[in-house]
Parts: C-alpha cells; sequence; structure tokens
C-alpha cells in the first residue's frame, strides 16, 4: 500500500473517532432509564437529596454532564434534581446520588409529600395530577466540548411507576 493512503486511512480515523464516539454518547443518552434506588421510589425521598439508579443498557460507555430531573406544576418549575458528570458502564445500572435545587422548597415538599399518597393510593386526590410533569434532562457532550441535551417529558404518575418499575422498562 502507499505510504500516503496509509497516511490518509490513519488521520481519517483519528478525525472521525471523536465525532463517531459523540454519536454513540447520544444514541446511549437517549437510551438511559431510571429506577428507583431503595425500596421504593417517592418524590419526598428525590427532593431531600436522594438517589437513583440509573441504567445504561447498551455495550458501551457513557459520559454526561449532567442529569436533571424538573418537577414542573402548574407549567412552573418547583424545583431541579440535578446528578453531576459521571461515566455510566456498559450493560449496567448505578445508584447515583443527586441534589435538590428550588427557589420554593416548601410548596415542592408539600406537592411532593401529597403526590407520593395520591400515586401510592394511601391519600385522596385533592390536586389534579394532570398539572404535575417530570423534565428528564441529559447532557452529554459532543467531541468533548459541544453540549447537547437530550430531554423526555412524563406525566407525574407516568414518571412514578417507571419509577417503581410498573412499566417494565428497567432491563438492568
Amino acid at each position: 500500500m502507499n505510504k500516503h493512503t496509509v497516511i490518509v486511512i490513519i488521520a481519517s480515523i483519528i478525525i472521525a473517532s471523536p465525532i463517531v464516539f459523540s454519536g454513540w454518547n447520544i444514541f446511549a443518552a437517549e437510551q438511559l432509564q431510571f429506577s428507583r434506588a431503595e425500596e421504593r421510589f417517592n418524590y419526598f425521598d428525590i427532593i431531600n437529596d436522594g438517589k437513583i439508579s440509573v441504567c445504561n443498557p447498551l455495550p458501551f460507555y457513557l459520559n454526561f454532564n449532567r442529569i436533571n430531573i424538573v418537577m414542573i406544576f402548574d407549567e412552573k418549575s418547583k424545583g431541579s434534581f440535578g446528578i453531576p458528570s459521571t461515566t455510566l458502564p456498559p450493560v449496567s445500572s448505578s445508584v447515583l446520588k443527586g441534589v435538590f435545587k428550588s427557589q420554593t422548597f416548601v410548596e415542592a415538599q408539600y406537592l411532593s409529600l401529597h403526590f407520593d399518597g395520591m400515586f401510592g393510593s394511601s391519600a385522596p386526590v385533592r390536586i389534579d395530577p394532570s398539572r404535575f410533569f417530570i423534565i428528564t434532562e441529559i447532557q452529554t457532550p459532543i467531541i468533548g466540548v459541544i453540549p447537547y441535551s437530550v430531554t423526555k417529558q412524563y406525566s407525574g404518575l407516568d414518571f412514578w411507576n417507571i419509577m417503581n418499575e410498573k412499566n417494565d422498562v428497567f432491563s438492568c
């Protein structure tokens, strides 16, 4: 093989590697699954700097800058549970600790207790659950420096069911 052909092939591989890795990382961020870290998930534990289990079902590492789980009620953010940067190993789950931040912590606390009781069938419906949403945002880098976010929105009940593994989507 020609010396210049070898150089071009090696250079192409070196240039393409970060782009391919970033593409796989974005795909993996879209496949990320969440579940409870303890015996039972509830929103009250999340707002008290709780833990969640995160599953990477794909056969390669996933690197993300941040995961935010935002509580939305009446189209207003009541707080955000944030997990800092980490790398998840392939086909495994990891229990990650986060920090909850809120401008209206008392209101977030009340809503969390109410919806935990309501979704767990231990309290009557007093607040319309269709006004409560959870937004998950996974921030991952493209080529190591360009931020990219994968955002999904769930109803409060759907997210509660996912976290309590009632939908059987946690594959780790």
